[in-house]
């Protein structure tokens, strides 16, 4: 008797692939949607780093900072992600608050950046972030979302 060379794959094989998959798959989601989230907490800082640029501009012509987000000159209006990007000038307290908008996690809450001035040298203005609760947001951002250079 000759002995049939198997050709293709079993039932048992082809299920114990897509079980793999599956896991995979399973394991793979949850990171790929912290990455997601994370972008789009990164879209909020660029816009913050363009009101950075428009803040160190006015100091460096005027030797002060601007009083409010219109002489400071940048754009403070909604766009994608980033619900709002305001310059706050109270006395001795000079900062950019970016509120970022419900949308970017799934339990829609609107989370807040800080761009604080930590003091100006020879007239260049030196910036912490800190990822906080803004006068707009709702709650402070988890450190998973957290871009580096807030950390």
């Amino acid at each position: 008797m000759i002995k049939k060379a198997q050709q293709g794959f079993t039932l048992i094989e082809l299920m114990i692939v897509v079980a793999i998959v599956g896991i995979l798959a399973a394991l793979a989601l949850p990171a790929y949607q912290d990455y997601i989230v994370r972008s789009k907490v990164s879209e909020g800082l660029a816009r913050g780093a363009e009101a950075k640029t428009s803040v160190a501009e006015f100091f460096s012509a005027n030797a002060r900072f601007p009083t409010n987000t219109s002489s400071a000159g940048f754009n403070s209006a909604a766009s994608g992600y980033t619900r709002s990007v305001k310059w706050v000038n109270t006395a001795g307290s000079e900062k950019i608050e970016i509120t970022l908008a419900s949308s970017i996690s799934s339990n829609n809450t609107s989370y807040g950046l800080i761009l604080d001035v930590l003091g100006t040298t020879n007239g260049i203005v030196t910036w912490k972030c800190q990822a906080v609760d803004t006068a707009d947001s709702a709650a402070v951002l988890p450190s998973k979302y957290t871009p580096g250079s807030c950390r």
